[in-house]
């Protein structure tokens, strides 16, 4: 049973006592309760506060072992630190990763072990540790099994996450990025504010009803499958690691940027911004390349976020790099450039500028149109278990992006499968707008 499922239990134990706490708050308040049922449920109250506080000394031990593995668990790796075990007598200081490309190499080492043990945790774990990384290794010993392999540490995990960010650009452009711990999570958010007014002296007030509502997320399972090649798994070395690192980094990075952006939240599917956005937020098809139109469509969607009294902490544009480039190559009529920020410091209208290839450009029914977001990034939410699930074969197939159909066992490769769980919401609607550009990104 890993932290998670400790917290999960935790959250069920913390809701069984509201729900007593709320039988004994429903007898007292009845004239004619019985002493009998008013004792009982004293009594499933106390049963339910006791198996609580068993639970939270149990996540409390948990959250230690975590924070011994992170301690432990330092990466002492470079180049030169990867030969086999007893190449070197020389102590190995236990600092964090001398170069920042080795950032979250331990996953990197942590996959390829597993890979060549086909799932094996204890194999692999043996492995690291007869290749002269002992502290890999103990990290790896602790980590929990699962129906769908192995599931990290969660130290290690979070250094994945961390390298994911740059990647996704909704992440990247400032969205927050909280645990979620029991697999869904709730926020409440005020809906329509309250109101104030002025009146004569010792007139009645009026009234002020502001509403509420919520904001609800739970776990996608985000999948990503690498096929590598098995001559290359055949190395154990810091350059394979962190080929290894990379390839699951680029493929969920991938998917995920296209997630928080487009998908439409259907079945297990994230819903992205541009499924949140308010339809007044959302010009269709602003046709034409005329600067002045294009001028006017760019501050509008900019004036909806703004207009909304939105706080405006982390704002910032997402869109193709061609869409970028079409913007800032676009000139008035006396050869002035029509946002000149753009190239001079990445910018339009003052905000920071994000590209992605994961917006198409073949978008609308001539097949010419992309789209364009601007948010208030601040404002977005993103619940993360904080958790990677290792799993590999090399019996298994799969199908390419060519939809043909490749047998790893064939063509002597190895299937590596990661699982991440998260969901994005915005906390209000109204800090996000966007449009569809026909052209802009030729």
């Amino acid at each position: 049973m890993d932290i998670n499922d400790l917290r999960r239990m935790l959250k069920a134990a913390a809701d069984a006592m509201g729900d007593k706490a709320k039988a004994i708050e429903d007898l007292e308040a009845q004239d004619d309760a019985e002493v009998g049922a008013l004792e009982a449920a004293v009594a499933a109250f106390e049963t339910a506060e006791g198996e609580f506080k068993a639970l939270q000394v149990k996540v409390t031990r948990a959250e230690a072992v975590e924070r011994a593995k992170a301690a432990t668990a330092t990466s002492e790796l470079d180049t030169s630190a990867t030969g086999a075990a007893g190449a070197t007598e020389t102590p190995q200081a236990p600092a964090a990763a001398k170069d920042p490309e080795h950032d979250g190499i331990e996953v990197g080492f942590m996959a390829h072990a597993l890979i060549n043990a086909r799932g094996d945790r204890d194999r692999a774990a043996a492995r690291l540790e007869r290749d002269g990384h002992s502290a890999i290794s103990a990290a790896l010993s602790g980590a929990s099994e699962s129906a769908g392999g192995v599931t990290l540490p969660r130290p290690q995990a979070q250094q994945v996450i961390g390298l994911l960010r740059p990647r996704v650009t909704v992440r990247a452009s400032g969205a927050r990025v909280h645990d979620m711990p029991a697999g869904e999570l709730r926020n409440a958010r005020q809906a329509t504010p309250a109101s104030a007014a002025y009146g004569a002296e010792n007139a009645a007030m009026v009234e002020s009803e502001p509403t509420f509502d919520k904001v609800e997320e739970k776990f996608r399972k985000l999948t990503s499958l690498v096929p590598v090649g098995n001559s290359l798994l055949r190395h154990s070395s810091a350059s394979i690691a962190i080929l290894t690192r990379d390839s699951i980094i680029m493929e969920m990075g991938l998917k995920n940027d296209l997630a928080f952006l487009r998908f439409d939240g259907s079945g297990n599917l994230p819903k992205g911004l541009r499924q949140w956005a308010l339809a007044e937020n959302w010009q269709d098809a602003v046709a034409g390349t005329d600067p002045a139109v294009v001028e006017a469509a760019i501050r509008r969607i900019k004036s909806r976020v703004e207009d909304a009294n939105v706080a405006m902490v982390s704002p910032g544009w997402i869109m193709r790099a061609s869409a970028k480039n079409f913007l800032a190559s676009l000139r008035w009529p006396n050869g002035f450039k029509v946002f000149p920020s753009i190239d001079d410091s990445g910018t339009l209208h003052g905000y920071p500028i994000r590209t992605t290839s994961q917006i198409p450009g073949n978008l609308g029914a001539g097949g010419d149109e992309t789209e364009i977001y601007f948010a208030d990034f601040a404002e977005i939410m993103i619940g993360d278990s904080m958790q990677i699930t290792f799993g590999s074969s090399t019996e298994a197939a799969y199908v390419n992006q060519s939809g043909d159909t490749v047998s790893a066992f064939q063509n002597d490769l190895t299937l590596m499968r990661a699982i991440a769980e998260h969901d994005m919401a915005p906390a209000h609607d109204e800090a996000i707008a966007g449009l569809n550009g026909v052209g802009w990104s030729l």
